[in-house]
């Protein structure tokens, strides 16, 4: 068990924001791999779509 995955339990639901601005920017800087995923995923989130406004 390693605190990367107690962490990932206590948020349960990835879907869930509440707890998504202070999360992110600790896996971010801690969590090597991981946080590299997540800054590709939110990039890509926040990337305009083909035919939107």
């Amino acid at each position: 068990m390693t605190w990367l995955a107690i962490v990932s339990e206590w948020q349960r639901d990835w879907a869930g924001t509440q707890y998504l601005e202070t999360l992110s920017p600790v896996l971010a800087e801690h969590s090597g791999g991981t946080g590299v995923a997540l800054g590709w995923e939110l990039q890509l989130l926040s990337a305009p779509r083909d035919g939107a406004a």
